[in-house]
């Protein structure tokens, strides 16, 4: 039987390949043997023997050993690696014969040659992806796992804390049009962490309550993710937790807003019993370190199951999961403080998940997998706060249409106004959200080799579905409940979506040792929500990915020489905020009056319920990705270099629906003329014609109705639509020095460059609808305006976004790591310097013109390059109260108001919006600035390791200039680079 050993020597593997005779129809027979520990030489157990090309792969039995049957001929990269130990690596050529393989593992310590404290290229992939590893999360202190993209090329280090929940965003900035936090999906061991199902909540996968403790490793997919993935347009984050057995680790750190505990261990389960990993994590952070009552809480826990039966034969993997998470946010009475006010939100959630993977290697099946995964999280808020009232007000509750009088509590608790008290209260509320999400997926692999090409063919199909079980916002009492209505998520119908793919990846060898590979997938999701607006809408998704190995492993000064590039559609399903909007209610005073013959104050509203606006014409989103790139290894560095632009369609965006009502008010005067004295007066008001009628309470006089006056305005409604498309693109880039050995340092520069682009051309709808908003006739202001590209907000109608109709940005970043690793003293000592060489943005309006004299100049346009001028936007149509369906051209009938009709002239000037500052539209470019981060992780001996790191350690307090105002600000408390932070960890191995 022939014989292959990995042997650890001080600098390479030692591998002996003996070949032998027959093979059988391409196959070798078996693949076996032993993996040990090079520290004790004992065997390990649950160490795992993957086969990368063909996707087989074994798991060590309590002796050590393994076995793999039917592996094709050819070369194949093994991989070995186990909980706690450094993964193995290795190129063999099967020749068809049986093989042994035995490999001995190190420990993985700072004693190893290598570590690194950054994300790390995967070589292997043909798109732009990353790789972090347990060391770089130890030794940057990672608390949430959000903060990881600070280590990808051109990062920028934040502060760890819990009280920002962070949203993870691939290739984008902040404020930018797209959903790219939303677009930008997060599994964990396979689980995709939903959140579709929010309302009222930042978009995005929240990762707060995810222990980054329990974390081995994180895949980033930055480039085309395979069509396995669904349900995203921004890239992929793959999270990888601790499987296997391990000694107890425990860990503790504090920085100075934050305290975290953790404990974690991997038991065996008997001889055949598999293995039980564990993880128990408590961490708390707070706002305010002198006064520390505000604070989120994490106190996250897993337990996992991992065993292989039928191992000789046909492996089955069988791996089950829960992991959870018990904690939130809350704002306790500090005693420095007067008011009881505080705010309260549960994070908790559970999640559960089994995984089967059945290794059947047989001619027409190398393996079936199957995921079943749900989860529960309970996300209710309350806010208990302080409220006062010198006068009765009233408070609204009704939910259906017409006139309602204010009542008093006491004697009708359920009416539809009610008037709250006076003096001194506290008003306690809620928001009841409780997502439930569960998913079922089988997926199918066929591994063949067709002379020297391989052929790999996936087909999976996936079921997911998502509700919402909350109550919605409510009150404990309805005594001193402010106006408000109830929304009941639980009412709202689940989203369903069915997902089939199939992907086929070719590789075939070429001349040299070079290799071409071409993967090519196709995607369909049918997303099926019943009782809706949207019962069935389909999504097509290819995606193509190529790689070209030039050649690898030469002994040259350009020893590897790889390019890849790669095209994909990838479409997002929207959340439930998107489909089903939470309903609108205008409520017009219709009348008030505060005498009667009690003495008490009487309200009457108007109310005009609208129903959940959903858009039927809704489509959803989606992203052309391009990803492109080489990676070059030298004598003196090994360079990679990335390229993509994408290109996101039909973003959702919300805007506003008006619709016109008409009211009658009776105005207080009116009650002079009834002739009944104040003491004397009761009210009513007919709920359907909204007619006031006084009466005597005597008898003496006959009950009189009162005069009224119609007003004319609109209710709004909230609703999604699909904005205009936006860009991305940019470059990055990561150049690794080769190790200067006699001072045992590696120097890294790693950056990127990034371009945004968003301008909107949809046509969005405004009205100023403030009771000061009258036209010249005194009604309340009746005309819609119709901008194209942005809209002005109602609640601030000269808004400087209203003005701008999308934006560019633009920066580039450098990055300097200096790392020294001494393994002889088990030490790390990395220096960070994170530049910011060039930063750019501008608001840009492309239908403006410039203000002068305080009107807008008509004749001349705003050409998008003149600084320190006041633009003003005309809406593009305009709509009248009685015929809103008609939009009438703005412009010309503005033109001719001016000369002929001065009172719509002035009514018209109304829709006009303008920027506040004549600097709003200046091109904004934002000095250099650079800061610095040191850590350092030391090992002593085998059981304790110690970290620490200081963020922006020099406290750099230099001032940038912005071109946009012509200031100079501090970078302190900026946000461009962190506050001066350190933090320190302390580990333990029993």
């Amino acid at each position: 039987m022939p014989y292959i050993h990995f042997g650890m020597r001080r600098r390479d593997i030692v591998l002996t390949i003996i070949l032998g005779s027959v093979s059988i129809a391409g196959f070798a027979q078996n693949v076996r043997g032993t993996i040990i520990s090079a520290k004790d030489k004992q065997p390990i157990m649950f160490a795992s023997v993957t086969l990368k090309e063909s996707h087989l792969y074994a798991y060590t039995d309590k002796s050590g050993h393994f076995i793999i049957k039917n592996v094709p001929k050819g070369p194949t990269t093994v991989v070995v690696s186990c909980l706690g130990y450094a993964s193995r690596t290795q190129t063999i050529n099967f020749t068809g014969k049986d093989a042994v393989i035995d490999v001995t593992l190190d420990e993985n310590d700072l004693k190893l040659g290598e570590a690194v404290v950054v994300a790390k290229r995967k070589r292997d992939d043909a798109t732009t992806a990353y790789s972090i590893n347990r060391t770089t999360l130890d030794n940057q202190q990672i608390i949430n796992l959000g903060d990881i993209s600070t280590l990808l090329p051109g990062g920028k280090s934040v502060n760890p804390s819990l009280m920002n929940d962070r949203r993870m965003s691939l290739r984008s900035a902040s404020s930018e049009r797209g959903n790219a936090s939303f677009g930008t999906a997060v599994e964990v061991d396979g689980v995709r962490l939903n959140n579709n199902s929010a309302t009222g909540e930042s978009l995005g996968a929240s990762t707060r309550a995810l222990s980054a403790s329990n974390i081995e490793s994180v895949e980033i997919v930055s480039g085309i993710p395979s069509v396995e993935y669904g349900d995203l347009s921004n890239g992929i984050v793959k999270v990888n937790t601790r499987r296997g057995r391990s000694p107890f680790i425990i860990e503790s750190s504090v920085n100075q807003h934050t305290r975290q505990l953790a404990v974690n261990k991997g038991f065996g389960a008997g001889k055949e019993g598999g293995v039980i990993n564990l993880s128990l994590e408590h961490a708390r952070s707070f706002s305010d370190a002198a006064s520390p009552y505000t604070a989120y809480q994490r106190n996250a826990f897993s337990l996992n199951y991992l065993n292989v039966v039928m191992k000789n034969r046909l492996p089955l993997t069988l791996n089950v999961g829960v992991r959870g998470n018990i904690g939130g946010y809350n704002s306790k009475k500090d005693p420095d403080e007067q008011l009881e006010n505080y705010a309260k939100k549960r994070d908790n959630g559970v999640s559960g998940n089994i995984r089967l993977n059945w290794q059947l290697n047989q001619l027409w099946l190398t393996s079936l997998q199957f995921i079943g995964a749900a989860s529960y999280s309970n996300r209710r808020s309350e806010t208990y706060t302080n409220a006062s009232s010198a006068s009765t007000q009233p408070y609204l509750h009704t939910l259906t249409e017409g006139y309602n009088i204010a009542e008093d509590y006491d004697k009708n608790p359920t009416a539809n106004i009610i008037l709250g008290p006076t003096g001194y209260w506290y008003v306690k509320g809620f928001n009841d959200s409780k997502p439930f999400n569960y998913s079922l997926k089988l997926k199918a692999d066929w591994n063949h080799k067709f002379g020297s090409v391989r052929n790999l063919l996936m087909l999976g199909a996936e079921w997911t579905s998502t509700h919402n079980g909350g109550r919605g916002t409510y009150y404990d009492n309805l005594r001193y409940a402010p106006t408000w209505r109830e929304y009941r998520y639980d009412a709202q119908p689940a989203m369903n979506n069915m997902a089939i793919y199939a992907e086929e990846k070719v590789s075939v060898p070429t001349a040299k040792g070079g290799l071409f590979e071409l993967t090519a997938g196709l995607r369909e999701d049918l997303t099926i929500i019943r009782h809706s607006k949207y019962p069935r809408v389909s999504s097509l998704s290819p995606r193509v990915n190529s790689r070209y190995v030039f050649f690898s492993g030469r002994k040259a000064w350009v020893s590897d020489l790889r390019l890849h590039a790669g095209w994909g559609k990838s479409v997002k399903l929207p959340s439930f905020q998107i489909l089903y909007p939470s309903p609108s209610y205008r409520d017009m005073l219709a009348f008030s009056s505060t005498s009667d013959a009690q003495n008490r104050s009487y309200y009457a509203y108007y109310t005009y319920p609208s129903t959940t606006v959903s858009n039927p014409n809704l489509r959803w989103q989606y992203t052309h990705q391009y990803d492109a790139g080489i990676e070059v290894k030298t004598r003196i560095a090994d360079i990679n270099v990335s390229a993509f632009y994408n290109k996101t369609f039909r973003p959702y965006m919300a805007t506003n629906i008006f619709t016109p009502f008409a009211y009658k008010y009776t105005t207080p005067s009116a009650l002079q003329k009834s002739g009944i004295p104040v003491a004397d007066r009761a009210f009513s008001v007919d709920q359907t014609t909204g007619v006031v009628t006084v009466t005597d309470v005597t008898g003496k006089r006959p009950a009189v109705t009162l005069p009224y006056e119609d007003r004319y305005t609109y209710v709004t409604n909230a609703t999604y639509v699909n904005a205009s498309t936006v860009s991305r693109y940019g470059l990055e880039w990561i150049i690794d020095f080769t190790q200067i050995r006699p001072l045992r340092t590696q120097v890294r520069l790693d950056g990127n460059y990034y371009h945004y682009k968003g301008m909107d051309h949809t046509l969005f709808a405004d009205v100023p609808l403030g009771l000061h908003n009258r036209q010249s006739n005194g009604a309340l202001y009746q005309y819609i305006g119709y901008y194209r590209g942005g809209s002005a907000s109602s609640t601030n109608y000269t808004a400087n976004a209203a003005a701008a109709n999308g934006s560019v940005s633009s920066q580039a970043n450098l990055n300097a790591t200096v790392t020294t690793h001494i393994p002889k003293l088990r030490l790390i000592m990395a220096l960070r310097v994170e530049s910011s060489l060039y930063r750019y943005s501008r608001a840009k309006s492309s239908r403006g013109y410039i203000v002068e004299n305080g009107q807008p100049n008509l004749e001349k346009p705003y050409d998008g390059k003149t600084r320190n001028q006041t633009v003003a936007v005309l809406p593009e149509y305009y709509s009248t109260w009685d015929n809103p369906a008609e939009k009438k051209p703005f412009y010309d009938t503005y033109l001719w108001a001016r000369k002929n009709d001065r009172n719509l002239y002035n009514d018209l000037s109304q829709l006009i919006v303008r920027t506040n500052y004549p600097y709003m539209l200046n091109p904004d470019r934002v000095s250099a600035y650079w800061s610095a981060n040191i850590s350092v992780t030391k090992e002593i001996g085998d059981h304790v390791s110690l970290s620490f790191y200081a963020n922006n350690f020099f406290n750099t307090l230099r001032r940038v200039h912005s071109s946009q105002t012509g200031l100079e600000t501090s970078l302190f408390g900026s946000g461009y680079v962190p506050n001066f932070y350190y933090g320190l960890s302390l580990r333990l191995k029993l």
